[in-house]
């Protein structure tokens, strides 16, 4: 359904527009978070066929998509203007998020009727009273301290900054008047809400916690794979699928030190929220060892009496990136371009969180994971130090993809070459290249033989003629020799984000 098709392309350059925004930024993530819930149903109606979707869901999906539409024009403009302008106009900010929130709202009400009971709660959580009043107190408090300590180093003169100061002031008058008139959406949802589930059974805020393990339903687990370190399940958290990792033998039996690490490390984990990055739910710690020996679901997975530690993420369910290429070598170009976008907004989260940037270490087709609709989440790094201290090292399986196929030019000549930003933005062109062709890099090739091609004789492996010429430049860019040519992950973003608008011009 090409109405379908439009409001998740206006939403996914939603998301990237607005990590680009300095000023009321805050605010510009809670939007985005509150799209990407109200994509849920979207999904779903994307699977049906366009004759069994009514007409007053056709129209309500109409009204979001120009919701979206108007979204997009508001995040664009204050991602362009200047700051002073930004803050000169600070009313005017208020009363555009106020808007858009508030046709959010009309359209939670509408598409809420198509989702099952037990998915319901957590969709209607986002316009939850108690929730949201709380989530918009805290981002006005947010973006109110960017605005003074930016102030605080303006060069503007004094009554310059007395007059900003008098804008700051006025933006909190509006922000009260905007809560007003989101309360009414807010009381609205929270009826349909109580008449829809009991309030008891409403899922938990995604946040990564410690889970219970009579939480996780044990009768819906399915085996999915197994190592040497853990076996993979899919099973039920609250309803929702995930994917529940249980590790064999681990290193650390005292509870309590794996406990301190894990939340320490949630703290960071928190940095790194994105619809691209596999989402962690938490870790599940189990102490209960006589009665877990009893249950076949553990068999053979521990020695004695050890705790049993899992951890809880969410479910792709059409595996790595590297499977859906080999299943689907003839993906349609859209599809395609899609999906590198998702892959570079993953890894630009990751490279732009906080003063100092985080590098993945691991760049390769098997650390994205692939889930409905083809949308594609980073892996492979979330929670990794509270897993380093529990499962026992073992040697790495061997894939049907040479390691050394994602190692830069100056990696493979040396050892010691440093690993960097340029090294994985090299490593993320292969990926790129996979993604266009489908193809294994360096199939068949020793290591040695891929060091002569790469860095001997400054090889790349063509793209193909079918390529579009401004995907083929973005990842040959990637892939060049010298460090200093190839592109910061924001800037594959937003060629990206250039190459798919133009597939969805012309198609």
């Amino acid at each position: 359904m090409e109405v379908v098709e439009k409001v998740l392309s206006v939403a996914h350059i939603i998301y990237a527009q607005c990590e680009h925004v300095k000023c009321c930024k805050h605010q510009c993530r809670r939007l985005v978070s509150r799209v990407h819930i109200l994509l849920r149903p979207v999904e779903v109606l994307r699977a049906q066929p366009p004759k069994q979707i009514s007409s007053q869901v056709e129209e309500t999906l109409q009204q979001l998509l120009e919701t979206l539409e108007k979204a997009q024009e508001l995040v664009k403009k204050y991602s362009q203007t200047n700051w002073l302008q930004k803050f000169l106009k600070a009313s005017d900010v208020m009363e555009g998020f106020a808007r858009v929130n508030e046709r959010l709202g009309d359209a939670a009400q509408g598409l809420s009727l198509l989702l099952q009971a037990e998915h319901k709660q957590s969709f209607l959580e986002t316009f939850q009273r108690d929730t949201c009043s709380r989530e918009d107190s805290q981002d006005t408090k947010d973006d109110k301290a960017l605005w003074e300590e930016l102030l605080t180093r303006s060069t503007a003169t004094k009554d310059a900054v007395d007059n900003v100061h008098n804008d700051v002031r006025h933006v909190g008058t509006k922000v009260e008047d905007v809560g007003s008139r989101v309360e009414e959406v807010r009381q609205m949802m929270q009826k349909l809400q109580d008449a829809v589930m009991k309030k008891d059974n409403a899922v938990p805020r995604e946040e990564i916690t410690e889970i219970r393990m009579e939480d996780l339903t044990k009768t819906s687990w399915t085996f999915l794979m197994d190592s040497k370190s853990h076996t993979l399940y899919k099973g039920e958290f609250y309803k929702y699928p995930v994917a529940i990792k249980v590790f064999k033998n681990p290193v650390i039996t005292c509870t309590e030190k794996v406990r301190e690490i894990f939340r320490k490390e949630i703290e960071t984990m928190k940095k790194f929220e994105s619809p691209n990055i596999l989402r962690m739910y938490g870790i599940c710690i189990d102490e209960r060892a006589e009665e877990r020996r009893k249950s076949p679901m553990f068999d053979n997975l521990l020695e004695g009496s050890s705790p049993c530690f899992s951890i809880v993420m969410e479910y792709c369910e059409k595996g790595t990136l590297r499977d859906v290429l080999t299943r689907k070598p003839q993906l349609p170009w859209e599809t395609r371009i899609r999906m590198a976008l998702d892959a570079a907004r993953g890894l630009y989260r990751l490279h732009q969180t906080g003063e100092k940037s985080k590098l993945h270490g691991c760049i390769n087709s098997t650390k994205f994971l692939v889930a409905k609709g083809y949308c594609v989440k980073l892996s492979g790094f979330e929670l990794s130090k509270t897993e380093s201290s529990i499962k026992r090292s073992c040697k790495k399986k061997l894939t049907d993809v040479p390691a050394s196929a994602y190692i830069s030019p100056l990696g493979l000549a040396s050892l010691s070459h440093k690993y960097d930003m340029p090294s994985e933005i090299y490593s993320f062109g292969i990926v790129l290249w996979e993604i266009a062709t489908s193809k294994i890099p360096f199939e068949g090739c020793s290591s040695q033989e891929i060091y002569q091609k790469v860095y001997e004789q400054r090889y790349q492996a063509p793209v193909g003629e079918d390529c579009p010429s401004h995907l083929r430049d973005v990842i040959n860019q990637c892939r060049a020799f010298e460090p200093s040519q190839r592109p910061s992950a924001e800037e594959i973003v937003d060629s990206l984000i250039a190459i798919y608008g133009k597939i969805n011009t012309a198609s």
